[in-house]
């Protein structure tokens, strides 16, 4: 089993299994935009160009967030054009309420207002309260045909 950060691997999943119609991916042909979220804290361990450039060449647009110790020069391998844009950087996971901010108006600008209350990842409530919004952004996206 491979250790570390292996972002290569998670490219290669986006590319081969998220944005699938068996996957529930909505077909091509309804020009339903494939966002594709990257989040690292390190240097991957696999090769990550090969697979970031075939995410791109599918029509995934493609955000990179770092966090810690992730590595500049990845991370705007993978974000899609303008790399401005789609490539965001954060020191530790207490500064990323601009991230996240930034990322609800890229994605979906009618509903990227408001702020976002960033807690420490490690706490229990914070990882509940994750749960939940993941599930009910993604339940949100769903209804909206995005995903």
């Amino acid at each position: 089993m491979e250790k570390g950060t292996m972002t290569g691997l998670a490219l290669k999943h986006i590319v081969e299994h998220s944005f699938s119609e068996a996957e529930g991916a909505r077909p091509l042909s309804q020009n339903i935009p494939r966002i594709g979220l990257v989040f690292t804290d390190g240097r991957s361990q696999d090769d990550i160009s090969e697979w970031a450039r075939k995410a791109k060449e599918s029509g995934i647009i493609m955000f990179a967030v770092g966090v810690g110790k992730a590595v500049e020069e990845e991370l705007r391998e993978i974000a899609s054009e303008p790399v401005d844009q789609h490539f965001s950087y954060s020191a530790d996971f207490n500064t990323m309420t601009h991230i996240v901010d930034n990322l609800k108006l890229s994605i979906c600008p009618e509903e990227g207002t408001g702020t976002t209350e960033i807690r420490s990842p490690c706490e229990c409530a914070a990882l509940v309260q994750f749960q939940s919004n993941t599930i009910e952004i993604l339940q949100d996206l769903t209804n909206k045909n995005i995903l």
